[in-house]
């Protein structure tokens, strides 16, 4: 069986994963199954690159694990059609980033529902 790690190389250009030490304002966000297995929010085309520290629990008492800290270049995210411009911002300059869990423990920034996914991460359920 062959093993990935995500996010894979070659979409560096859209997110990348840095270690958990690297200084700077970062968003800490947790991404709960109780909550339809995702977890979204509107974030500023100002902050790109964003650093987010990203958590997974199963649900509001559950024991967090880190999926992952992350370098997000949203700029790319939205041309390449994973995140979405949040039409009520003033002047276009927020997006919607939105983080899901897929059925196997692979996480992804997807728009929504049925579009375009983009695998960042793992999490392993019997841990939680």
């Amino acid at each position: 069986m062959t093993e990935y790690e995500f996010p894979l190389q070659s979409v560096r250009a859209l997110v990348e994963r840095v270690d958990e030490s690297v200084v700077g304002q970062r968003r800490r966000w947790v991404l709960r199954d109780d909550n339809q297995q995702h977890y979204h929010g509107r974030v500023s085309l100002l902050e790109d690159p964003l650093l987010l520290e990203l958590w997974w629990k199963a649900d509001s008492r559950g024991r967090e694990q880190l999926v992952g800290v992350y370098r997000l270049h949203l700029a790319e995210l939205l041309e390449g059609g994973y995140v979405r411009l949040e039409t009520e911002s003033p002047a276009e300059t927020e997006v919607r980033l939105r983080f899901y869990r897929g059925d196997r423990g692979v996480v992804y920034i997807q728009a929504k529902t049925g579009e375009a996914e983009l695998p960042i991460g793992l999490v392993d359920r019997t841990l939680s």
